[in-house]
């Protein structure tokens, strides 16, 4: 099979004689526009490329194939277009002298950041890279091509919008997922219904990571953003963007499958905007606490914004969904039982007070004349009451404790929301897994059930991230320094290697693992590499205009 014989549009064959490809309609004689790589470029003497598939932010991205094995995948290059230009050669530069360093900077934020998305293989919804390179003055990374459409386009193939319930269970491996990919430092900040897939069996992944320089407002060039799903800090010179930026775009995608539309562009929007971003034909269908949830994470505030994709995922979790529903089936009996005695009961108590005010006025001979005064000091404030008013108030004379009850195997999405005696709530101070406590439930807690604390004090509570029993991955003919890093990045602890002196595979790189690859381990387990202690005959590198090639992955 030649290049010729493949579609540059979608890297199928051809049929003899066409014109076009039956397959995408990719025209046989297309052209990329000459500011990118021509088609049929081949990229590390391994990556046949193909039509240029987005353009922006940081990067051209291209369907190519893999020659050594036929499969397609994606190929994104390091390309701003405010710092880049491509020279006959090919290569790409800086666009002026000046912007020498910026471009050079830029493009090392892209490798680590390429490095750490390919470190993510096991979160499923992150579509796979596994080679980066440097040629052509630039950088490359190379990933799986993901079958699927957009978000954005399946929405509206499937009627306009979405069913609250499908979008819920659409988008919980996702907001997961996310926070997964939070706790390694990566931030997205492009997350929108263009760039959320969903895939053939209806999935969600995620595609177009891109470094922040190019996704906020940092003076490189014109900033990649999706209106409306962009939070509103990413609008704000030199602000520093959290996990609660994230939080926002998925909530603003959100919105997107239930309506069918974005929402307002935030730096449009005002705080009661927030309360109308979802119409009442939508809100009449869901359950509240979606609504509340979504309201929340849209908040133009980071301060009042839910903060982290956890926090959201729990929000919107089934034990939410359940807590909620129990809520309002027995909201209306309470208040049907209470609703005909409020009348007799104020009325009472009116009545009693006034008694009480007559007894006190004439037994302490102030009626009609004038009231003495008493000074009454607490905890160094003096305050000046009348008598009357004495009779009537009682000030406490220091300041009243109140028992912390048990959180200990609660939920945290039913906690959470809930004041105890003495305004007394509870904070979320951190996770950590276990093989007993299901997900979600309080594990421990501070100070500790039973004692005694002041008003609005806040308990800090750790809950449980459920067990962590990842399968140990196959790193065989990995670098051995490569394979530590990935299984260190996985949270496993990696001994001391075993050489081995006969291998299949090149001085020092991994024969095999122990565990075997595919078997269960869990974070925080020891796990051993063998490492081949064989010299193999090395290929001949590959040239590339005089930038050597870095190893795959890291």
């Amino acid at each position: 099979m030649t290049s010729e014989q493949l579609c540059m549009g979608c890297m199928l064959l051809l049929a003899d004689g066409d014109a076009k490809c039956a397959q995408c309609g990719y025209p046989v004689s297309g052209i990329n526009p000459p500011e990118y790589l021509p088609l049929r470029t081949m990229l590390n003497k391994r990556y046949l490329v193909g039509r240029v598939l987005e353009i922006g932010g940081d990067s051209a991205v291209y369907i190519g194939i893999d020659t050594q094995d036929n499969s397609r995948v994606t190929i994104r290059e390091f390309f701003p277009a405010a710092l880049a230009v491509r020279k006959e050669n090919g290569a790409v530069t800086a666009a002026t002298a000046e912007q020498t360093y910026v471009f050079e900077a830029c493009r090392t934020r892209f490798l680590a950041l390429a490095r750490a998305v390919a470190r993510l293989r096991d979160v499923l919804v992150v579509v796979p890279s596994y080679d980066i390179f440097n040629e052509n003055g630039t950088a490359y990374s190379v990933s799986e091509y993901c079958e699927g459409t957009s978000l954005e386009k399946y929405v509206a193939a499937n009627g306009g919008k979405l069913a609250a319930e499908e979008v819920r269970r659409m988008f919980l491996p996702l907001i997961e997922a996310v926070s997964v990919i939070h706790a390694t430092g990566v931030l997205h900040l492009a997350l929108s219904p263009k760039n959320i897939l969903v895939d053939e069996g209806g999935s969600l992944r995620l595609k177009n990571f891109a470094i922040s320089e190019v996704r906020t407002q940092s003076g490189v060039g014109k900033p990649s953003r999706v209106a409306g799903c962009a939070a509103p800090e990413q609008y704000k010179e030199g602000a520093v963007c959290t996990e609660a930026a994230d939080v926002y775009g998925l909530a603003a995608s959100m919105v997107f499958a239930l309506t069918g539309y974005m929402p307002m562009e935030a730096t449009q929007r005002s705080k009661k905007d927030t309360e109308r971003i979802l119409p009442p034909d939508v809100t009449d269908t869901m359950p509240p606490y979606i609504k509340e949830s979504l309201q929340k994470a849209l908040r133009l505030s980071v301060e009042e914004r839910t903060p982290t994709a956890r926090q959201l995922f729990d929000e919107l979790s089934a034990t939410q969904a359940v807590a909620s529903l129990r809520e309002t089936e027995e909201k209306p009996v309470a208040q049907k039982k209470k609703f005909p005695y409020i009348w007799l009961i104020f009325g009472v108590v009116v009545l009693a007070l006034a008694i009480l005010a007559v007894f006190a006025l004439s037994g302490l001979g102030f009626i009609g004349g004038e009231e003495p005064t008493v000074t009454t000091t607490q905890a160094g404030i003096s305050m000046k009451t009348t008598a009357s008013t004495q009779a009537l108030v009682t000030i406490p004379t220091g300041n009243a404790l109140f028992d912390v009850e048990s959180l200990l195997g609660q939920s945290w999405a039913v906690v959470q929301k809930k004041t105890m005696s003495g305004d007394v709530k509870a904070v979320l101070k951190g996770y950590e897994y276990s093989d007993t406590a299901p997900k979600g439930a309080i594990v421990s807690q501070s100070p500790a059930a039973g004692e005694k604390v002041e008003r609005g004090t806040q308990i800090e509570v750790i809950i449980s991230a459920g067990p962590v029993a990842n399968k140990m991955p196959d790193l065989t003919g990995w670098k051995e320094a490569h394979a530590r890093l990935y299984l260190e990045a996985l949270g496993y602890n990696v001994g001391e290697s075993l050489l081995l002196s006969v291998s299949s595979q090149e001085k020092g790189s991994v024969e095999k693992s122990f565990p075997p690859a595919g078997t269960d381990v869990k974070v925080g387990d020891t796990v051993q590499l063998y490492v081949s202690n064989v010299e193999q005959a090395p290929e001949t590198p590959a040239a590339s205009d005089g930038v050597v090639a870095e190893d795959p992955l890291f």
